[in-house]
């Protein structure tokens, strides 16, 4: 940390403020919604969402890697499309891995979990067990079945997003609750994947989240970084706009520089 960082870092701390978060463990920094941009890359966001194509992966900057969204909501079991697409893949240095499901839920998909597996088996057989097949999930009853022992996936990320407007200012205790039951039901800690807020809503049909301001998500990441201190990656969620998530990280500069600082150690 830079003399200057240190003594911002001082007057927080006299002031009675939260110091700034700890440096990040994990090296891979994934963020999404990027609508092609290369901004993030600056702030040292390093995987970036990508589809399938091959002109979209060479797209993207020399020094990031693509995980690449082969999602579905219910999974289904391995096909013949999905052995193409990852067979093509399979040797590209650029492709870090495959996001295969956002927020399953076992209850509309009771088939998931063994989908998954057959999915993410073959992603370790074509790679050679270089590239990494990852998950999101959103409801703690979700959570053991599955959990990568069942799935066979290489991450799982868990989103308990703690600020909104019922918690304005962010109630961080969710995130303990989250990897707490993760931890519980046979998530290893190893695989959990922070999945950071960066985004609120401002329409008024759908406002539920809330933006957090650069001191919330300090708190946030050092909550975070408690509780699981050595991820295999984070995930900000996210830089641009997607449906009601509006502002997103994209808005503010003053997030940005957060998180810079905090993956620039």
């Amino acid at each position: 940390m830079t003399p200057l960082l240190v003594a911002m870092a001082t007057v927080l701390v006299l002031a009675g403020g939260p110091a700034p978060a700890p440096a990040a463990t994990t090296k891979h920094h994934f963020i999404t919604n990027r609508d092609g941009s290369s901004a993030p890359q600056r702030l040292g966001f390093n995987v970036f969402d990508t589809g399938s194509s091959t002109a979209e992966i060479r797209r993207i900057p020399a020094g990031v890697d693509a995980l690449v969204w082969l999602g579905e909501k219910c999974p289904t079991p391995l096909d013949a499309a999905f052995r193409r697409t990852v067979d093509r893949l399979a040797g590209r240095r650029d492709v870090f891995g495959y996001y295969l499901s956002d927020e399953p839920h076992l209850a509309d998909c009771p088939g998931g979990p063994q989908a998954l597996a057959s999915r993410a088996r073959y992603i370790r057989e074509a790679s050679s067990d270089r590239q990494l097949s990852f998950i999101v999930l959103s409801d703690r009853e979700d959570y053991r079945a599955f959990r990568p022992a069942v799935t066979g996936v290489s991450m799982v990320g868990l989103d308990p997003y703690p600020c909104s407007v019922a918690h304005p200012r962010c109630d961080l205790a969710k995130i303990d609750q989250a990897v707490g039951a993760a931890r519980r039901r046979g998530i290893p800690a190893h695989k959990i994947v922070p999945v950071y807020q960066a985004f609120g809503q401002s329409r008024t049909d759908s406002r539920y989240y809330q933006l957090p301001s650069p001191r919330q998500l300090q708190r946030m990441l050092r909550r975070w970084a408690t509780l699981v201190p050595d991820p295999p990656m984070d995930y900000t969620y996210g830089w641009g706009h997607q449906g009601s998530a509006n502002p997103t990280l994209v808005d503010s500069p003053r997030l940005q520089e957060v998180l810079a600082r905090f993956f620039a150690g």
